[in-house]
């Protein structure tokens, strides 16, 4: 007798091995926003120190949009890093209790909901996708029912808003 279809299984160790691996590479990710963050915050802070300096009203235009420029990718880096802490500290309390189907679904909304954020930082973007492809095939083991599935894309839907109201307070405090 041929066999065509297997059934696949994981082993437990090598499932929570895995998951472990994830959540350290999203703790990675999360470190790479942050640095991404301080830079741009620093490089925000030197323009506007040097532009009380300058005479030339073309020279101080281009200043000012640099400036603009500079707080728009800070806006979208901090809603960035603070969508993935609040993601991991999520998962790290919940990995006290043992992680579910439902918050790798979870991993995989919040990453999907961050692609458009993060693909013009080509290296988040990069590891992003591969943590969100990694938590796909792990997915393959575990079938979801439909109501996990719409509970935790809801959850994801709110640690994004979360996200967002603490990225525009961090925001609002560096650029004050």
């Amino acid at each position: 007798m041929v066999v065509l279809f297997r059934k696949k299984s994981l082993d437990r160790s090598v499932a929570r091995r895995e998951m472990a691996k994830i959540v350290i590479d999203l703790k990675q990710l999360h470190k790479r926003a942050f640095y991404y963050r301080e830079r741009l915050e620093s490089k925000v802070r030197e323009l506007k120190g040097k532009l009380p300096y300058i005479d030339d009203e073309r020279l101080k235009k281009s200043l000012i949009e640099n400036i603009r420029m500079y707080e728009n990718a800070l806006k979208v880096v901090s809603n960035i890093e603070a969508a993935l802490e609040l993601l991991i500290i999520r998962l790290e309390t919940l990995g006290l209790l043992g992680m579910t189907v439902k918050e790798m679904i979870m991993i995989k909304e919040v990453l999907k909901k961050l692609r458009g954020s993060t693909e013009w930082i080509s290296d988040l973007s990069l590891i992003a996708e591969d943590i969100s492809e990694r938590v796909g095939d792990l997915l393959e083991f575990f079938p979801a029912p439909q109501h996990t599935v719409i509970s935790a894309s809801a959850e994801a839907e709110k640690i994004i808003k979360e996200a967002e109201v603490i990225a525009k307070e961090k925001y609002s405090l560096t650029t004050a």
